[in-house]
């Protein structure tokens, strides 16, 4: 397929939004790598918090962000995409700094959540200022650089944060952030221009914001103390009962409010409707994996924290690396043939895990299975991505990033809970407990993601009577 000609002033002008919006987004995609690394030296620190207690130290974070990312993104489009973004900057550095003085877990987990809601502000205010920022015949490019940004970020945090944790503990890992955030707030403020949409859009549904958080948390709450009090427990009965029901009832009221939090009308695109699907479903696998990664390196081959981290580098290197050349490959030949080859890699990889792995270590068999969990992810998010905003209207991109970053965070969250509930503490010195049911998890995660990808046609576009 030819690509058009584009001016060579307005892709230099896209490619300089690009390096000062990453700029921010590095730390946040940082953050979301480097806390699995740390995970293990926090519960030294805290020995007396259970798995489950430990566990809203990550879920905290993605939550909160899942609850208020549509809503953010709307306050953006109101106060200004650059106003926003800066102010998310602001929020994320200071949560950082609080985390890494905060001294018991329930200051680090709300610490986190503030960091969670910091992201809401910034993440889809730089998703949809670069997407701007690109011609639409490269936005494929400029979505897969973008994300390869945040790949190569999280690539370096597996090592970044063993890294810190040999020299120091957990709160360097914090304590990191906060330089990037100053860098990037002093030339987002010189090189971003203002942007507002000239009809000041409306607030949409706060309620339906609090039952994204009532719903998510309610099923990540009944999953990860399920263990530790039982099904049968009343209250891990009742948030296991509420938490779906909540989230049906949401689905419901967005498909009769006038202002959504989660706009149904966006799903009327084939394109982006099957998008946000595989990134729920492949982020419950991939960030899962990281979870279990981390526990079977340090538990079941009680290898150090530093070492665990270096041997789950390769899965971000790969997908760092692949990212950006999948969104350009998607400009050029389509999306869907690179989710399908990536979500099928990213399953031999589990599976090749589940079949060589055991309780003695087995460095190459290690290394060669992460590498494919690395390329296969790399081919899939500039993809995913790619297929999401393919045929979104300009004024949707806020409001579309926003729905495709909260899908990507309840993944994280349910991905999380899920492996918190499989492995439990069934892991041991040389023994593997559950890993296998938690493999099969991992594993059909990308074989599903691999079906959407061959759903994914050449985009349709929204009929108009959907539109509002």
């Amino acid at each position: 397929m030819q690509q058009a000609a584009v001016d060579p002033a307005v892709m230099r002008r896209a490619w300089l939004v690009l390096v000062v919006v990453s700029l921010a987004s590095f730390q946040t995609a940082m953050a979301l790598s480097i806390i699995f690394v740390v995970y293990a030296d926090l519960k030294e620190s805290f020995p007396h918090a259970s798995e489950a207690e430990l566990s809203w130290v990550i879920n905290s974070f993605t939550i909160v962000g899942a609850a208020t990312l549509v809503i953010c993104g709307v306050l953006g489009e109101r106060w200004g995409r650059r106003r926003t973004l800066m102010a998310g900057i602001a929020v994320f550095t200071l949560a950082s700094a609080g985390a890494a003085l905060a001294p018991s877990t329930g200051v680090l987990i709300v610490a986190r959540a503030l960091q969670g809601f910091g992201t809401s502000l910034s993440l889809p205010m730089g998703a949809a200022i670069v997407i701007e920022a690109f011609p639409v015949a490269r936005r494929g490019t400029g979505v897969g650089a973008w994300s390869a940004n945040g790949a190569v970020a999280a690539a370096m945090g597996p090592s970044v944060g063993a890294l810190l944790v040999h020299v120091g503990d957990w709160r360097w890992a914090f304590w990191l952030n906060v330089p990037f955030g100053v860098i990037a707030l002093a030339f987002i403020g010189k090189v971003i221009q203002e942007h507002r949409n000239p009809q000041t859009p409306e607030l949409p549904d706060r309620l339906g914001a609090l039952m994204v958080l009532a719903g998510v948390g309610g099923v990540v709450f009944a999953l990860v103390q399920s263990r530790e009090w039982s099904w049968a427990d009343p209250v891990v009965l009742a948030a296991l009962i509420g938490g779906p029901l909540v989230l049906v009832l949401l689905a419901w009221r967005s498909m009769r409010h006038r202002l959504p939090v989660i706009d149904p009308s966006l799903f009327a695109f084939k394109s982006f409707r099957l998008g946000n699907y595989g990134m729920l479903v492949f982020s419950i696998a991939f960030f899962g994996h990281q979870f279990v990664g981390v526990n079977y390196l340090t538990i079941v081959w009680e290898l150090t924290i530093f070492e665990a981290g270096m041997l789950l580098t390769p899965v971000f290197v790969f997908t760092g690396l692949l990212s950006a050349l999948s969104g350009r490959w998607a400009d050029r030949w389509g999306p869907a043939r690179f989710v399908v080859a990536g979500s099928l890699m990213w399953t031999g990889g589990m599976v090749w895990q589940w079949v060589t792995l055991g309780g003695e270590e087995d460095l190459v068999a290690w290394v060669l299975s992460v590498t494919l969990a690395g390329i296969g992810p790399g081919l899939v998010w500039g993809s995913l991505f790619a297929v999401m905003v393919a045929d979104l209207p300009s004024d949707f991109l806020a409001s579309g990033s926003s729905v495709s970053q909260t899908m990507m965070r309840v993944g994280n969250a349910f991905g999380v809970a899920i492996a918190v509930t499989v492995i439990g503490a069934t892991l041991a010195d040389g023994q593997i407990g559950n890993l296998g049911t938690s493999y099969i998890m991992l594993a059909a995660g990308g074989a599903v993601t691999a079906v959407l990808g061959v759903r994914c046609t050449q985009p349709r576009g929204m009929p108009a009577l959907v539109l509002k």
